[in-house]
């Protein structure tokens, strides 16, 4: 899921040779990526003289760690013998540079899936491994959804994790929108129970009379809609329909969830001005600032908040989903994915750096850092951290946290953030009740510039320029109007065809993914 955010984790490498090389050590992988025992001759384990250098490009502008320094990033250096040269991207335009112009490092980190996913950039994952690391055995289904048309995989993407390892680790809740609210002001107008849409107005409502200077919801600018399409059962992307798929756009609880949205601007409970926010550190600012009573976000929304104001102002979670119709498929199959490049100088060590870091041992100490000094297992199934791992200075001057990001999973990205007791898991504890499983929609993306790509990235341009009339229009017939106009302009551009070649796409997809999921 996969999609947003930014969640606490980091990383860590592994037993390599060259030269006068590597440490080693056996770990196997509860998280289920691979088991695997490093093993280099003439090498003891921590025994490491001269460390590997790879080059490394990051291909997000926001990476909060811009180099390889601090406890973590050494202790892993130790571990595996591989010290990676980091660079991280200037803009988005960077990687396609790059690629452009052939100088690709040794390993890119990036979210971009069809584009290093090719023979011309990347080396297969299912042939290098075979040959430097031929223990290592991924997880089927992971091997399954990202494999690409040329029958290889290239990356093992991360924040993805199975049904099944999802269902073994009740602690771990999958990261959902959420709503934030000012704790203070809910008992001020007397704890009303919110178990609709319709008592939340209510509240909103409460707000607006009695704090005229205060907006009741501040909508987070990456996060505006999401809360709202869960509560109607409205999903992204294709979606199943009996089988088959159609664009998310023709969902009769779209329609409803984006009519909702421009009921909460005619009742005066948000503002036309959010829509023109692009920052979302400045509407956190907002509420931060005492403008705000509500606010759309994560699942983690009230934790961060409540850090993040120090104690000026407190916030809870809106926990339970509203309604009978709240549901969410998760059709993610990963996000960032490090693909051993054409131009690896040494493929051999960089597949050694990617075998530890994929062992339940290498993951946990990127994410987490050391064991019994950083954190401790709680044997119930958790993490129980001795630092604050939502400080990102003390993250940055340990180099724990982002460093894992690229190899975490989906369930180990969620136990980094259970905490018994907060709102985070309040929320997390109610919300996997109505959360089910479809990657195989996830797996279906056009290859760029294909006809369907475009006609993709055409629609997609169209609703976020015309979103905001039926948002903001003075009535609901208006509203109804402006949402019917985009669905005559997404027919216009090609969304049958688009809808056509999603569901050649899908029968054989959902088909392997049944036959590997469900024995």
């Amino acid at each position: 899921m996969a999609k947003r955010l930014r969640k606490s984790i980091l990383l860590v490498f592994a037993s390599l040779l060259l030269g006068s090389t590597v440490a080693c050590s056996s770990s196997s992988n509860q998280n289920g990526n691979s088991s695997s025992t490093n093993n280099t001759v003439g090498n003891t384990p921590g025994n490491c003289i001269n460390p590997v250098e790879i080059d490394m490009f990051v291909d997000a502008t926001w990476y909060p760690f811009q180099d390889w320094s601090g406890e973590i990033p050494e202790a892993i250096t130790k571990a595996t013998c591989v010290k990676p040269k980091v660079t991280v991207a200037n803009d988005d335009k960077q990687l396609a540079l790059m690629v452009a112009s052939g100088s690709l490092p040794d390993l890119v980190v990036s979210f971009n899936f069809k584009l290093m996913s090719d023979s011309r950039l990347s080396l297969p994952y299912n042939k290098i491994f075979p040959e430097y690391a031929p223990d290592v055995k991924f997880d089927p289904v992971k091997e399954f959804v990202n494999t690409v048309s040329d029958g290889n995989y290239y990356a093992i993407r991360n924040d993805f994790s199975t049904e099944a390892e999802w269902k073994a680790n009740p602690y771990a809740h999958m990261m959902t929108a959420g709503l934030a609210m000012r704790k203070d002001i809910l008992e001020e107008i007397g704890n009303p129970p919110i178990k609709s849409l319709e008592d939340l107005n209510s509240v909103f409502m409460q707000v607006k009379q009695k704090h005229p200077e205060m907006t009741p919801l501040i909508l987070n600018p990456n996060w505006m809609r999401p809360y709202f399409d869960t509560q109607f059962g409205a999903q992204s992307g294709f979606v199943d329909e009996n089988g088959q798929l159609m664009y998310y756009l023709k969902q009769d609880a779209l329609r409803k969830s984006v009519l909702y949205m421009n009921s909460l601007y005619r009742n005066g409970f948000i503002t036309s001005e959010n829509f023109a926010y692009k920052n979302e550190s400045e509407t956190e600012q907002m509420m931060l600032s005492n403008k705000g009573f509500a606010y759309t976000w994560t699942y983690a929304a009230a934790d961060r908040l409540n850090a993040d104001s120090k104690g000026k102002y407190p916030f809870v979670q809106l926990a339970e989903p509203l309604g009978q119709e709240a549901n969410i498929v998760s059709t993610g199959t990963g996000g960032l994915g490090v693909y051993v490049t054409k131009n690896n100088k040494n493929v051999e060590a960089s597949v050694q750096l990617l075998k530890y870091m994929f062992t339940e041992e290498g993951w946990r100490m990127g994410e987490w850092g050391i064991e019994n000094q950083d954190w401790t297992w709680n044997e119930k199934g958790y993490p129980e951290f001795k630092y604050d791992n939502n400080d990102i200075e003390s993250l940055k001057k340990k180099g724990v946290y982002w460093w894992g990001v690229p190899w975490e999973s989906g369930v180990g990205m969620a136990l980094t953030s259970y905490k018994e007791g907060s709102e985070t898991t309040r929320q997390g504890e109610q919300y996997d009740k109505i959360i089910s499983f479809n990657p195989a929609i996830g797996m279906i993306a056009p290859d760029t510039d294909s006809p369907e790509q475009i006609i993709k990235t055409n629609i997609d341009n169209m609703i976020k320029t015309e979103i905001t009339r039926v948002y903001l229009a003075k009535d609901e017939n208006e509203a109804n109007q402006a949402f019917d106009e985009i669905l005559k302009k997404a027919d216009k551009m090609g969304l049958a065809k688009l809808e056509s070649w999603a569901n050649t796409q899908y029968g054989p997809y959902k088909e392997k993914y049944d036959s590997l999921t469900k024995k």
